[in-house]
C-alpha cells in the first residue's frame, strides 16, 4: 500500500480553487484511482475540522474517518459507477469531525477519465455538509411521530363517539343538540383529514409508501367514496353520482385503500370550495381503454396564478379563499403521488359555467 507520505500533497491544484464553490461551502476532491493519490480544496478539510492549509492524504483520512456502518453503501455506489451501471455515485454518510462528533456529508462523484480498456482512472466530485438538514429532518420526523400518537389516536376516538351519537343509537336528541353534534363531527373529520395529510406526506417523502394493487370494480369504489364523504359536507350540500349505463363491472388495477384516500381528498376539496345548498357531482366514465372518475365542484374555479402548480406541495391560492378554507396545501400533491404510484393519471380543468373538475384516470382491466 502506498504510504501516507507518498500520498501527501501540498496545496490543491488551481482548478480546485474555485471561489464560487469555496464561498458556497462545497468540498471538492480529485482522486487518481491508479495511484490512490487525491487532492482536495480547503473547504473539504475545514468541513471535518482540519486547518485549510493542512498537509494530508485525503483518501486515507476519509477512509479512516467514515462511519463503518456507512462505508458499505458508499463503496457499493462507487462500484456501480465504475462498472458503468450508473452515471454518478451519490451517497450520504457520516464522517468523524476532528472535534469528535459526526458530520453528515452528501457526496456526488463521477468518473472523468477512463483507460483504453474502459477501466476508470480518475474520479472527481463534491462533498457538502448536510448535518443541519439531517437534524432538521430528524426533528420533523419526531414531530410527525408525536402528532400521530398524541393527536390522531384520541381524535379518532372522539370522532367514533360522535358518529355513534349522530347515528341515533342513543335515542332521539333535541334538535339543537343534534345540530351541535353534527357540527362537531364535521369539524373533527376535517381535523383528522389534515392530520392524515401530514402523515401521508411524510410517508411519501420518505419513500415508505407501498401499494397493494389488485383488480377492483370502479363502480363499487365510486359508491364507497360517496358514502364516506358525508361527514365532510357543509349544510345543504349533496353528492350526485353518475355511472355508465348497465351494471357490468368496470375493473381497474389499483390499491383500494389508496384510491379511496384520493377520492375522499378530491371530494372533500369540492365540498370545501363549493357554497352550501349545492350538489357536488361524482362521475364515472369508460372510454376506449381507460376509466375516469371525475369530481365537479361549484366554487370559483382554479385561479390562473396556480396554473401548472396545483399538484405541487404547499400550493394555496393567495386570494380571499385562503382565509376561509384552511388547509395544509398537501392534499393534491399526495393525490398525485398516490395516483401515479398506482399507474394512473390525475388532472383538472375549469368548468365553462363555474367551478372546477378534478379527475383521476386508470387503464381499464379486461376480463
Amino acid at each position: 500500500m502506498t504510504n501516507a507520505r507518498q500520498l501527501a500533497l501540498s496545496e490543491p491544484p488551481a482548478q480546485l480553487e474555485t471561489s464560487v464553490l469555496e464561498g458556497a461551502g462545497i468540498g471538492i476532491f480529485d482522486l487518481d484511482l491508479r495511484s490512490g493519490r487525491s487532492v482536495v480544496n480547503e473547504t473539504w478539510k475545514t468541513m471535518i475540522g482540519l486547518p485549510g492549509d493542512a498537509i494530508l492524504s485525503p483518501q486515507l483520512v476519509w477512509r479512516d474517518r467514515i462511519h463503518p456502518d456507512d462505508l458499505p453503501a458508499v463503496e457499493a455506489a462507487d462500484a456501480a459507477l465504475f462498472a458503468g451501471e450508473t452515471r454518478r455515485s451519490k451517497s450520504v454518510f457520516r464522517v468523524r469531525h476532528e472535534a469528535g462528533h459526526w458530520v453528515w456529508i452528501q457526496s456526488d462523484a463521477g468518473v472523468t477519465e477512463r483507460a483504453a480498456d474502459g477501466k476508470p482512472v480518475r474520479l472527481q466530485g463534491v462533498h457538502i455538509d448536510v448535518t443541519d438538514h439531517r437534524e432538521q429532518q430528524q426533528a420533523k420526523d419526531e414531530f410527525i411521530a408525536m402528532v400521530s400518537h398524541e393527536l390522531r389516536t384520541p381524535l379518532t376516538s372522539v370522532l367514533g363517539a360522535l358518529k355513534i351519537a349522530n347515528s341515533g343509537q342513543m335515542g332521539d336528541l333535541p334538535a339543537p343538540v343534534t345540530n351541535l353534534l353534527q357540527l362537531a363531527q364535521r369539524n373533527s373529520n376535517r381535523l383528522l383529514h389534515l392530520v392524515n395529510e401530514l402523515l401521508d406526506f411524510q410517508t411519501l417523502e420518505n419513500g415508505q409508501l407501498t401499494y397493494e394493487t389488485a383488480p377492483i370494480d370502479a363502480r363499487a369504489a365510486v359508491s364507497d367514496a360517496m358514502l364516506s364523504i358525508q361527514g365532510y359536507l357543509q349544510d345543504g350540500q349533496k353528492v350526485a353520482v353518475e355511472l355508465p349505463e348497465g351494471d357490468a363491472p368496470l375493473s381497474i388495477l389499483a390499491d383500494e385503500v389508496r384510491l379511496q384516500q384520493v377520492l375522499a381528498n378530491l371530494l372533500s376539496n369540492a365540498a370545501k370550495f363549493s357554497p352550501g345548498e349545492t350538489t357536488i357531482e361524482l362521475k364515472l366514465t369508460h372510454k376506449d381503454d381507460s376509466v375516469m372518475i371525475a369530481v365537479r365542484d361549484h366554487g370559483t374555479g382554479v385561479p390562473q396564478e396556480l396554473e401548472g402548480r396545483m399538484f405541487q406541495r404547499f400550493t394555496q391560492s393567495a386570494n380571499s379563499q385562503k382565509v376561509t378554507h384552511k388547509s395544509t396545501g398537501l392534499g393534491l400533491a399526495i393525490c398525485k403521488q398516490m395516483t401515479e404510484g398506482m399507474g394512473g393519471e390525475i388532472g383538472y380543468f375549469n368548468n365553462d359555467d363555474r367551478g372546477a373538475t378534478f379527475w383521476v384516470k386508470f387503464p381499464a382491466q379486461r376480463d
